[in-house]
């Protein structure tokens, strides 16, 4: 059905290049997940690498037969300060990539989805203030056949991955905005970035509720993300 193809699904908040100089993804060739291979990453705080992540990873092994899913192993619970958010978004973009990468290199017909906070992996780094990160290779767009962001902080307003009722982009903590989305061009067709009113890091400050829009995009959009993944598989060589 899936034309027995692997599928990397990529999910990243943030990470620490540090831990991790391997090939942690590098596997035996009877090891390629048939349906997907979901590699997510959490945001920071507590808990296991994949804490409230794993709703996603279940949908993902329930509803897509011969997947796999990893908990990106990053310091999630050690970003005290603004600027340790910095190293560890930057060393975990290069992470990340790191492991596509591998990836790929183990099973040469991966094809790729990815979720959450991933968009400097594919796109680089255009924010003011930010540390430089180079663009995944282009020739990548064949391999990451969805790639989903949410509450994404470099939020642009008008992109066409762009999903949910996020108009303005004016958040509170939303300072980072990408200064060129071009770069985003070659994954286009495959990413989801969604951006909900009254998420104070990608679009709204208001209404003043502990920022629930934030934290409520997996109960309201994890079966999207599946749906968007499954009609991908469908329809992509």
């Amino acid at each position: 059905m899936y034309n027995m193809i692997l599928q990397i699904v990529w999910v990243l908040s943030a990470v620490t290049l540090m831990l991790i100089q391997t090939h942690a993804q590098s596997v035996s060739e009877d090891k390629c997940a048939t349906g997907v291979h979901a590699i997510i990453a959490r945001g920071q705080g507590g808990g296991d690498d994949l804490n409230v992540m794993s709703t996603l990873s279940d949908l993902i092994l329930k509803q897509i037969p011969g997947s796999t899913t990893l908990g990106l192993p990053y310091d999630h619970g050690n970003v005290l300060t603004n600027l340790d958010k910095l190293y560890t978004v930057h060393d975990g973009t290069l992470l990340m990539q790191q492991f596509v990468q591998e990836y790929s290199e183990s099973c040469p017909q991966t094809k790729i989805v990815g979720a959450v906070i991933m968009m400097d992996s594919l796109c680089g780094t255009s924010e003011v203030g930010v540390l430089f990160v180079a663009p995944l290779a282009r020739t990548y767009n064949s391999t990451i056949i969805a790639a989903i962001a949410y509450g994404d902080e470099t939020y642009f307003p008008g992109m066409p991955w762009n999903v949910g009722n996020c108009t303005l982009g004016i958040g509170m903590y939303q300072l980072l905005p990408r200064l060129n989305p071009a770069l985003c061009g070659p994954f286009t067709s495959s990413m989801h970035s969604y951006c909900d009113y009254g998420d104070e890091q990608c679009c709204s400050p208001y209404p003043e509720d502990g920022n629930a829009a934030h934290h409520g995009y997996i109960w309201k959009y994890n079966q999207d993300v599946v749906d968007f993944i499954k009609h991908r598989l469908a329809t992509i060589d």
